[in-house]
């Protein structure tokens, strides 16, 4: 037998306690799994360390798959008492310097050098099958050595962990059977009883996994769920969720999403208080915004939600990516909390002394525009650079002046301009409507003395006619979306135009425009 079809076989293999007879018989049939051929970037790294090292290639191509995606991560601590993980094998600590070692190659080249990474795991779960006297011909003995490798203390996790690493050999080699039993298909043991219903979670998609690492919120204002946190798990689904329920972590979060966005775990309540950052809030950190919150401890009002992959990483799934953005706007929408840029933020940005997640590669520009669009809603932020082009532009003309000095402003500042008995120009809001039907429309603006009392926002729809000219008082009401009135859009873009021709000694502030089903 080929070692791709040895790895394809060994792990399934050894829940069904059998083997495959010399002559190959065909399995089955009921037990056969399709899945689709993949080929990795490092095939040829594969190849040649499993040969070196006396283990299937598609073994380790499967642990390369399940750890990284095969990914080259260069990672980062995300929780107390684990290290970051490197490489395409996810190598860390004193496995990392274990693997390096035994493979002859310096711990630097293992971090940084795919062969080398690949080598210094290939000679890692060497030295464990010979410490673990297994027999390399029996495929269901490598189990225990692809679990040891794992590293996951709680028995339902190591259990997880080998179910992803025999679903990724057959990524690897679809042609080999996942299964074992051979000959005849056996009797059925009987049917276990049925399990207890699991507990119900705050988001019906997502498996209860319980974390014991949590408490209560405080009881006062600090203790009201005000913010989402977006982090990186800097390792695989299985191992993160694994670690955030082991109660020696002390560590845990609210959710944690997959690679692919085809599961979303959740550990702790949203009413309670999961332990997921570890910093005081400083609103300096989140451009002015609720500042009364400074100094207290961030896990009092926030959501944490973790992503499995790394802050490192080139990209994210798109299928991860819009599992979250479902979640965010399902959290969002039952603990009314804004969907902005004050309110859905990632980890480093609140602590930045030592993270980064969810990394430079997180698209949050279309991610949170995704997020919106769920809920059933579209904002035009007057800067460019917080709007997806597909959806939402803004024209602003270039005398109208950027300032971010006023918080709670939507996106990164505003723009402001003087008002002007003979002015002709606007700051005009254009979004893009796939379905005609009645939308509502609303404003955003910073407040101040010396704001207009009557600033005029026009709605013009897409084939070009003025549905309304309204006026409001842009003196309070700053950081809050005002409706300006409900129209029908037809297909196509619309806009909504803020014109400063009006008295003067007044300023009107341009800041984002939000439209809503």
């Amino acid at each position: 037998m080929t070692s791709r079809a040895m790895g394809a076989a060994l792990l399934l293999v050894c829940a069904a306690g059998c083997r495959r007879a010399p002559e190959e018989p065909e399995p089955c049939p009921s037990l056969r799994v399709a899945l689709q051929a993949a080929a990795s970037p490092f095939d040829a790294a594969f190849a040649a360390a499993g040969t070196e090292f006396g283990m299937p290639p598609a073994l380790l191509q499967a642990i390369g798959w399940v750890e990284t995606r095969w990914q080259m991560v260069a990672g980062a601590e995300e929780f107390p008492g684990r290290p970051p993980a490197f490489g395409v094998m996810a190598l860390r600590g004193a496995a990392l310097e274990r693997g390096a070692a035994l493979a002859g190659v310096s711990p630097e080249a293992a971090r940084r050098d795919p062969v080398a990474n690949i080598r210094a795991a290939a000679a890692l779960l060497d030295a464990y099958a010979t410490e673990m006297r297994i027999d390399r011909s029996r495929f269901e003995e490598w189990a225990r050595v692809v679990a040891r490798f794992g590293d996951i203390d709680l028995p339902e996790g190591r259990a997880a962990y080998l179910r992803e690493v025999d679903h990724a050999v057959g990524r690897v080699d679809p042609t080999a059977s996942l299964v074992a039993p051979v000959g005849p298909c056996p009797e059925p043991p009987p049917p276990p009883p049925p399990p207890p219903p699991p507990a119900a979670t705050d988001y019906p998609p997502a498996v209860w996994r319980p974390s014991p690492n949590f408490n209560q919120r405080p009881a006062d204002a600090t203790g009201s769920i005000h913010l989402v946190i977006i982090h990186t798990c800097e390792g695989n689904y299985t191992g993160c969720w694994s670690w955030l329920v082991n109660p020696v972590s002390q560590v845990s979060a609210h959710y944690v999403v997959n690679e692919d966005g085809g599961e979303v775990s959740q550990l702790v309540r949203e009413r309670d208080r999961a332990w997921h950052i570890a910093a005081s809030y400083d609103c300096g950190l989140n451009r002015g915004h609720e500042c009364s919150l400074d100094g207290v401890q961030s896990n009092h009002f926030t959501v944490g939600i973790e992503h499995a992959g790394f802050a490192s990483q080139d990209s994210f799934p798109a299928s991860q990516l819009e599992a979250s953005a479902a979640l965010v706007c399902d959290v969002t929408r039952d603990r009314g909390i804004p969907r902005d840029w004050q309110h859905v933020v990632g980890h480093g940005q609140l602590q930045p002394e030592n993270r980064t997640d969810p990394g430079p590669s997180w698209p949050w520009v279309p991610y949170l525009h995704r997020v919106q669009a769920l809920c059933g809603e579209l904002v035009v932020d007057d800067a460019a650079q917080f709007n997806d082009g597909a959806v939402a532009v803004a024209a602003v003309p270039a005398a109208w002046a950027a300032a971010a000095a006023t918080p709670d402003y939507y996106g990164g500042g505003y723009r402001w301009a003087s008002t002007l008995p003979d002015a002709t120009d606007g700051a005009a809001f254009s979004f893009r409507v796939d379905t005609t039907g009645p939308r509502s429309v609303e404003a955003r603006w910073t407040s101040g003395s010396n704001r207009s009392p009557r600033a005029a926002y026009v709605v013009i729809d897409a084939v070009g006619d003025t549905l309304a000219t309204v006026r409001v008082d842009q003196t309070t009401g700053g950081g809050l979306w005002h409706t300006l009135g409900t129209w029908t859009f037809p297909t196509g873009w619309s806009r909504v135009v803020l014109v400063r021709r009006d008295s003067a000694a007044a300023v009107v502030v341009a800041d984002g425009v939000r439209v809503r089903k």
